[in-house]
């Protein structure tokens, strides 16, 4: 439902959208996007190459298989492959957070490069079959999300100059990548993981902590926590931030709740691997190797904190253009 929300998949079940597109007097499907769920036990899929079977031919309350039909959305694949056109593929990735251990992802553009008929191995079934190739003009996602190994073992997308930024400062590496041009990173960069402040300042006085020895619990009346977030907890017990304040307070050295406590969601540093890579025209950037949630935390905006004035001294233009500021978060 959310692929039709976002416009890139308007059937909420079916596996191909398809368009008509006139052709002369007539009219034909063509194929628009595909989403490919492993619902057909498609094989051969990697990064360039997606072999998707054709919907239909599964009775789904008894399981029962029956012949696909050169029709609809397999009508408009078979079309799509002698005009040539751009299909979007979405890709399903196992996600054991996710309510039906799946997360779908955009994948990119490709093109159908062959299609044939095949039968398969539950009784004399035949089944639709198309080869599609990616265009290769944009940075897969998928690739992201499936071709590196877990842990800190590092596997980069291109030449890189730096297997982990943060020297160890992270609990995940943030490897630096540049298959653009010759440079090796940003100039008078030295990665810190939180604030640091250029000089001293009075911090305000602690507030009261919570006493929750086994976390903060949404509905406990008791927590001073929850009640500085009106009685309700931030983040749900996913890490998902559901509360669309502009200020949220976690929990803060004065609490008794252990380091796991889903009120502190933001000290308990990066839980996505990250990359920061070199782009043709916009300079460095951020990406991930894994699928974010929205309202997933990724990581602190941090940095050396030093007034405007030494700025100017330091000749420091200063130009922040933010179109979506997230809520902040409060320790106290």
């Amino acid at each position: 439902m959310e692929l039709c929300l976002v416009g890139l998949h308007a059937p909420s079940m079916a596996g191909i959208d398809y368009m008509s597109v006139k052709i002369t007097m007539d009219e034909e499907p063509v194929a628009v996007s595909i989403v490919s769920s492993g619902g057909y036990d498609d094989d051969g899929d990697d990064c360039d190459v997606l072999i998707y079977s054709g919907q239909g031919g599964v009775q789904r309350r008894d399981g029962q298989m029956f012949d696909q039909k050169l029709e609809r959305g397999n009508l408009a694949l078979e079309k799509s492959l002698h005009r040539a056109n751009d299909v979007r593929v979405v890709r399903g990735i196992k996600d054991i957070a996710g309510s039906n251990g799946k997360i779908y992802v955009y994948d990119g553009l490709y093109k159908i490069q062959e299609s044939w008929w095949k039968r398969i191995s539950l009784g004399a079934m035949f089944s639709s079959i198309s080869w599609l190739g990616y265009l290769g003009n944009q940075q897969q996602l998928f690739r992201c999300g499936n071709q590196f190994s877990s842990g800190k073992t590092v596997l980069l997308l291109g030449p890189a100059f730096l297997p982990d930024l943060t020297s160890g400062a992270e609990s995940l590496p943030v490897a630096l990548v540049n298959d653009v041009d010759g440079e090796k990173g940003p100039a008078h960069f030295t990665y810190v993981p939180s604030l640091k402040y250029s000089q001293p300042f009075s911090a305000p006085k602690p507030s009261t902590g919570c006493h929750c020895l086994g976390g903060c619990q949404p509905g406990d009346t008791h927590c001073p926590c929850s009640q500085k977030n009106d009685g309700l907890l931030p983040y749900s017990s996913l890490g998902v931030l559901f509360t669309n304040k502009s200020l949220i307070y976690e929990c803060g050295l004065t609490c008794a709740c252990p380091p796991n406590c889903r009120s502190r969601m933001s000290q308990a540093g990066i839980k996505v691997r990250l990359e920061v890579f070199k782009t043709k025209n916009r300079g460095w950037g951020l990406r991930s190797w894994d699928p974010i949630r929205a309202g997933g935390f990724i990581c602190e905006y941090a940095g050396d904190i030093i007034k405007a004035s030494t700025a100017v001294i330091l000749g420091v233009k200063m130009m922040i253009i933010i179109s979506l500021i997230p809520p902040a978060t409060m320790s106290h």
